[in-house]
């Protein structure tokens, strides 16, 4: 949205100084609330693959640990 210094002043004297700044304030808090809902469903996203993917490893450990200790057992019996 671009104005000129014009418009700007016209609406100063139409509306009032306090009334054309709310405006302004309100159309800035929308513009920053979307910046701020894109930025967070984009990590909310990265968060979601990158905990995928510690889920995975957590698993493959816990599988690997139980390969270990049934070596173990079968070592503790065979001794």
């Amino acid at each position: 949205m671009t104005m000129d210094a014009n418009v700007l002043i016209t609406m100063v004297g139409s509306l009032g100084f306090p009334i054309v700044a709310c405006i302004f304030m309100a159309i800035f808090f929308n513009k920053v609330n979307e910046n701020y809902r894109s930025d967070i469903k984009e990590l909310s996203a990265n968060h979601k693959e990158e905990m995928t993917k510690v889920t995975e490893a957590i698993a493959n450990n816990n599988t690997l640990l139980e390969r270990i200790l049934d070596r173990l057992d079968e070592k503790e019996g065979s001794i």
